[in-house]
């Protein structure tokens, strides 16, 4: 049979899709069964990002729940075998969490950024002089994690650069790739610590901005979200009023 063209054969859409789901269904099936605990892990990530939207009352609150958005997708793309599309979604997720924080420090970037008349700019805010979690931005609002901010601003450039080969098709990462909707242990494995690494930097980065704002009383989940993901930080068991425990 040929279609309006004349010469090429009809194509099935339907099933064509079909098709996709199945083999996308096959990869989560096999995904969860091997990486129940890792891909677990992150989705703890986004539970953590929630109790710190619902403690986050300005403007910057929509760009984070796009960002949650954007995690929630790549882990979905990663169970389901499209692992590249994964790792572009992890950078955008990175991408729009540093951004909702630069921009609730400097308004007139975000307005002129809501406006489409300027751009951000990861590598201006990854600077370690300026930027965020360099020691000047940190002394201004956590002067207590100076010795920590800058391991978890290595992690957050160290996977935007990783995600960014996947971005670009990169020959060495797309080589590693399986050549078809196939399922792929390995690159479940490297996304799931990759989003972990991002994940974390990301919580650390809203708890340098916002934890002057904790009332450990009054947001007692969200103080038991930090001690279990950052109780072997000493400056964080300080504010928190556990540093002897």
């Amino acid at each position: 049979m040929e279609n309006a063209l004349g010469s090429l054969p009809a194509v099935d859409v339907h099933m064509h899709l079909r098709g996709l789901q199945t083999a996308a269904t096959r990869c989560a099936e096999l995904a969860v069964a091997d990486h129940r605990s890792a891909l677990g892990r992150v989705h703890q990530v986004d539970d953590d990002l929630h109790e710190w939207v619902l403690l986050i009352a300005g403007p910057e609150t929509a760009q984070l729940l796009a960002a949650r958005r954007e995690l929630a997708l790549a882990e979905f793309c990663a169970a389901s075998g499209l692992y590249r599309q994964a790792f572009a979604s992890l950078r955008l997720f990175l991408e729009l969490s540093f951004a909702a924080v630069h921009f609730s420090v400097h308004e007139f970037e975000r307005r002129r950024w809501n406006s489409d008349k300027s751009d951000f700019s990861w590598s201006k805010a990854l600077d370690e002089e300026y930027g965020l979690l360099s020691k000047q931005f940190v002394d201004e609002f956590a002067p207590q994690c100076r010795d920590d901010a800058s391991s978890f601003a290595g992690d957050a450039a160290r996977t935007y650069r990783y995600c960014s080969q996947f971005v670009h098709g990169k020959a060495k990462v797309s080589d590693e790739l399986p050549n078809a909707l196939e399922y792929s242990s390995e690159a479940v494995t490297d996304w799931c610590q990759h989003a972990a690494s991002a994940g974390t930097a990301v919580l650390f980065l809203l708890y340098v901005r916002y934890g002057d704002a904790l009332d450990a009383h009054a947001h007692a989940r969200l103080s038991e979200i930090l001690i279990t993901r950052f109780g072997h930080l000493s400056s964080i068991r300080t504010s928190l009023g556990l540093a002897n425990d």
